[in-house]
């Protein structure tokens, strides 16, 4: 179930939002080596990943309801 969330999830998101997040929350990659890899802010990479798992949550949510 979470596999088939984060497939359909991906979609919604640009690419480099969606790997900023997977590679700090599924790589457990630091925020300065995700924006490095990316080119990316630390910023930028905490945002995405805050936008990714607020979605994601969301999802989630509705499916338990």
């Amino acid at each position: 179930l979470v596999g088939r969330i984060f497939r359909l999830m991906q979609a919604e998101f640009q690419p480099t939002t969606w790997k900023a997040c997977w590679m700090m929350v599924l790589e457990d990659r630091p925020a300065a080596e995700v924006a490095a890899h990316l080119g990316l802010t630390r910023a930028a990479v905490y945002m995405a990943k805050a936008r990714v798992l607020q979605r994601i949550r969301q999802e989630l949510a509705c499916l338990l309801d």
